[in-house]
């Protein structure tokens, strides 16, 4: 992430009022995370190829993601964190690109994700929780996922 990330506190007040008490703020088994991971990478739209989604040390108490250089993107799952909206933000700085911090890029291509991922209607409700806190989501870059009608998308948690 760059060193002025800017609207970073904002996005996360935006997650907590979009998702707060749902089952995507819900802690599961990381495998369950490993297979959404691999829904989301091996879908034909996801520009990024394969990505390594793996478990933090087990004093992280939050979750990452990071790239050196010109290699691909990793994504660390801290223990209190491993659920199903975390990965989803992780795996937007992928898609976003990392270096684009918590900014319009990034803002796009969460919506984007948690369209494909959860259902139309999570999507709105992260939109209208960036709304919200007075951010709104950028210009795409990558081809438009498909959006799943209804709630919980491909995934059932």
């Amino acid at each position: 992430m760059s060193g002025a990330d800017v609207g970073r506190e904002a996005v996360y007040a935006a997650e907590i009022a979009a998702f707060e008490g749902t089952s995507y703020e819900t802690v599961v088994p990381f495998d369950d995370l490993l297979d959404l991971a691999r829904l989301v990478t091996a879908a034909t739209w996801w520009p990024c190829g394969a990505t390594e989604v793996v478990k933090a040390r087990r004093d992280a108490s939050s979750s990452s993601t990071r790239q050196r250089g010109s290699a691909a993107a990793v994504v660390r799952l801290a223990a209190p964190q491993m659920t199903p909206a975390t990965l989803l933000h992780e795996l937007a700085h992928v898609l976003a690109g990392v270096g684009a911090g918590h900014g319009e890029q990034f803002r796009r291509a969460h919506v984007d994700l948690v369209g494909y991922a959860f259902g139309d209607a999570e999507a709105g409700w992260l939109l209208d929780a960036y709304a919200a806190v007075g951010l709104e989501p950028g210009d795409r870059t990558w081809s438009a996922p498909p959006v799943r009608g209804g709630t919980g998308g491909p995934i059932a948690l």
